[in-house]
């Protein structure tokens, strides 16, 4: 009979500790010839504009105070933004999309391929579990793209 000690954790020790010391290092230092890209969408996102703090005055001498039309925050265009960030160097590359779809993922994708250096050999993506990240287009993707 299992004693009470095996089946529970002990206080103060973290299972996930290894793994968050080996994730850091892999993003402040990759390993030879590889980069780590983290990848994400905002959105949906929207203009609005917002009144000034105070009175610029012009160069002609009768120009009145510009008047902000009425905004409700209200705007037909809203869009996403995909960004792709490499904690390394700070390199970043963002791309707005209409709408948030497996194709415009995998166009943000191709983008991202292009964007990193040809003689880079291993890509480390990390992405979070978004459904769009996981379909069988964006598989496909990956297949194609060794990297």
């Amino acid at each position: 009979m299992a004693s009470g000690r095996d089946g529970v954790r002990r206080a103060g020790r973290s299972r996930l500790r290894p793994k968050k010391g080996a994730i850091e290092q892999l993003y402040t230092a990759p390993p030879a010839g590889s980069v780590v890209v983290c990848l994400d969408e905002m959105g949906p996102q929207k203009a609005t504009s917002h009144p000034g703090q105070q009175l610029v005055r012009p160069a002609a001498p009768k120009a009145e105070r510009a008047r902000q039309e009425i905004d409700y925050g209200r705007r037909d265009v809203a869009g996403y933004v995909f960004g792709a960030f490499q904690p390394a160097t700070g390199a970043a590359l963002a791309q707005s999309y209409h709408h948030r779809t497996t194709t415009n993922w995998v166009d943000f994708l191709s983008a991202v391929e292009a964007w990193i250096t040809p003689a880079t050999e291993r890509i480390y993506a990390v992405v979070d579990n978004l459904n769009t990240h996981s379909a069988p287009d964006v598989l496909l993707f990956s297949l194609l793209h060794p990297r």
